[in-house]
């Protein structure tokens, strides 16, 4: 409320009026959902905002902490007991609170707001019984226990409530009943959207907070500012001391990130990833800086803070002798990287990490996925790319071998093309040898058969899908050429179905 009329309210109490301070609110917020975190549950956030106020905030600052405790919940014996653990936690602090426990984000969030819920005597424990509110929906059941909430509590801007209002809908069951087409044409999609993610039937995603690292560095502007040049330059001290330990073990930089607390919008966090580990200081402070350039600045900035989310060993580089700079480099240069390290960080910081790929050759025997394109600056995928082979190889009849030149084709179709076989050989009594066409149609030529070699077979296993059994052969062709073709033989068809893969010359 305004000054004045608190005021007028508390004119015969000896009242104490304090400025509202949404930086240390949020540093509190934070601070006690890092508590959680490591005593409830490694799945802990704080509730994320969208641009739009909702259920009657006069500020739009998050005032909740979400948590997903599926898979932790028999570490407490039970969702009670849980629910006790937690308001110890918050005791400690010196916060009381009303808790909810439901199958959805949403859900869970309406009951912990607006649910008239008796306490609990079981999760309280000592002295909370009066202090704190909880709710436990049973599983399944979340749309029963959100009927006779008003639909405020679905996190609608004040707008759409005023109109629900005005057309006579007081609860959310009243709101289930209206047909969805209707509510989205006349009120907006957000809506639709609120109800879906309370109801379970859109997923709504928990950001994670990031666990501390041991390398990081913050700074609390004394005052705030926009400035890059001032920014930049408090980055490069930053960034030199949370990578001065570093040094000592001899690895570098994989991963950085920045965190930009501002002083009238909620906080950005900026990433960057490298291609080779390296303690590079300008060359990090450029990667930083150029991220700053893909996002404005709403507001000036409070706090800054830099830490190093993956590093890794460092390898000894020494400069060539036939280099311009081999008389005042060091000769044991492990603090820096390649130079065409440095030129996919940029590349990959200005493009983004998924823009900047490299290839390597896979373990799928399958032709069509030999080829495995990865994020060359994100290690964490590079590590998902090398898998388990997911097909098992069979070869008979003269199947090549690995040091066999002509194993595989020159040019490998993008996708197999579909041809027509002519004629096939009489059958031979001896059980290795199959009947085989003479001439493929391809391209619309008729184009003879003069040697061929195979079958190489490759089929998939039965738990990775569609099953997948095809026998290849190299053929050459009477006009010189030769291709490599396979039958298809998981090809519900009485016929049977050829396909060319690719090219040898």
């Amino acid at each position: 409320m305004p000054v004045a009329q608190a005021a007028d309210l508390a004119a015969m109490t000896r009242a104490v009026f304090e400025e509202h301070d949404r930086d240390a609110d949020r540093q509190a917020l934070h601070q006690l959902a890092l508590d959680l975190q490591s005593h409830i549950s490694p799945q802990t956030a704080i509730e994320t905002l969208q641009r739009f106020k909702w259920h009657g905030r006069h500020r739009h600052d998050p005032e909740g902490i979400v948590s997903e405790i599926q898979g932790v919940t028999h570490l407490f014996d039970d969702e009670t007991q849980l629910l006790g653990a937690t308001a110890q936690r918050l005791r400690d602090h010196g916060y009381y609170a009303r808790f909810a426990i439901a199958d959805t984000l949403g859900a869970a969030w309406a009951l912990a707001n607006t649910a008239r819920a008796k306490p609990n005597s079981a999760a309280s424990g000592d002295g909370l019984v009066s202090r704190n509110s909880y709710f436990i929906a049973p599983p399944g059941r979340t749309v029963d226990a959100l009927k006779t909430l008003p639909p405020a509590a679905l996190r609608l801007s004040p707008d759409t409530v005023a109109t629900l209002n005005r057309l006579g809908v007081e609860s959310v069951d009243t709101l289930l009943r209206l047909p969805r087409e209707g509510l989205a044409t006349r009120l907006g999609m957000g809506l639709c959207d609120r109800i879906a993610q309370a109801t379970g039937e859109l997923d709504e995603t928990i950001l994670s907070l990031d666990t501390p690292s041991d390398h990081a560095a913050t700074l609390q502007l004394e005052y705030p500012t926009d400035a890059m040049d001032l920014i930049a330059d408090r980055l490069t001290r930053l960034i030199g001391q949370a990578t001065s330990a570093l040094h000592t073990l001899h690895r570098g930089v994989l991963r950085v990130q920045c965190q930009l607390q501002f002083t009238e919008s909620p906080p950005v966090v900026l990433e960057s990833a490298l291609f080779a580990p390296t303690l590079d200081q300008s060359h990090l402070q450029q990667l930083m800086l150029g991220a700053f350039e893909t996002h404005r600045l709403a507001s000036k900035v409070s706090t800054i803070t830099i830490h190093v989310v993956q590093h890794a060993p460092l390898s000894s580089r020494q400069p060539s002798i036939f280099g311009p700079d081999f008389e005042t480099a060091q000769h044991d240069d492990w603090t820096r990287q390649t130079d065409a390290a440095r030129l996919i960080d940029a590349l990959s910081g200005r493009l983004g990490e998924d823009r900047v790929r490299g290839v390597r050759v896979g373990d799928d025997p399958l032709p069509e996925s030999s080829i495995v394109d990865f994020p060359m600056s994100s290690h964490r995928a590079r590590s998902t790319a090398k898998t388990k082979p997911a097909h098992r190889q069979f070869g008979i009849s003269g199947s090549p071998q690995a040091t066999d030149l002509g194993r595989r084709p020159l040019e490998l179709l993008k996708q197999p093309a579909a041809i027509t076989a002519f004629e096939s050989e009489p059958k031979s009594e001896d059980a290795g040898s199959k009947s085989f066409p003479v001439a493929f149609r391809i391209r619309g030529r008729n184009r003879n058969v003069v040697q061929r070699w195979g079958p190489e077979r490759i089929e998939t296993r039965w738990w990775n899908g569609p099953l997948i059994r095809r026998d290849y052969y190299r053929v050459e062709l009477q006009d010189g050429g030769r291709v490599w073709v396979f039958c298809d033989l998981a090809s519900l068809d009485a016929a049977k179905r050829w396909f060319l893969h690719g090219h040898f010359s």
